[in-house]
């Protein structure tokens, strides 16, 4: 659980294509080596971006409150218990949002912390009104919200 946990904070935290070094296994702290010791025996097989990202995930796992960790583990598990046509699915959005300009991406990142801002019942009448509207309906707000600013 740690090392999927440590391995989905390693693939969100650090985009691929980063210019790299390669990362002596002697140069780790003791507690990254430790974290990451199911890579030691292939450590000097790993590409130079390899190395960076796990040594990275590693050091920002370890400045994790044991809260964060937990968070991150959670996360992890639903995550990995989700249907693969639902993770598909998700992945799919995800490539589409970030097609996205990065006006639009700013707007949905701040309707999205504003209702995660919101009590739980102001939530919950929130999702209760949208699934209420039929198709037609959500389009014209999806299209409103589409106009607005941030």
């Amino acid at each position: 659980m740690l090392r999927s946990s440590l391995l989905l904070l390693c693939l969100i935290a650090c985009p691929p294509g980063w210019a790299a070094q390669a990362v002596p296994w002697a140069q780790l702290s003791e507690a990254q080596r430790e974290l990451l010791a199911p890579h030691g025996e292939r450590w000097s097989s790993l590409t130079p971006a390899q190395q960076q990202r796990l040594q990275r995930g590693a050091a920002q796992w370890l400045a994790l409150s044991p809260a964060q960790r937990q968070r991150v583990q959670a996360r992890s598990h639903d995550w990995q218990s989700l249907p693969s046509q639902r993770k598909e699915m998700i992945r799919k959005r995800f490539k589409q949002f970030q097609a996205l300009p990065e006006e639009v991406q700013a707007r949905i990142v701040a309707r999205v912390r504003w209702f995660q801002d919101l009590a739980p019942a102001q939530q919950q009448v929130w999702r209760q009104r949208w699934e209420a509207l039929a198709p037609e309906g959500r389009r014209q707000v999806v299209e409103r919200l589409e106009r607005a600013g941030p």
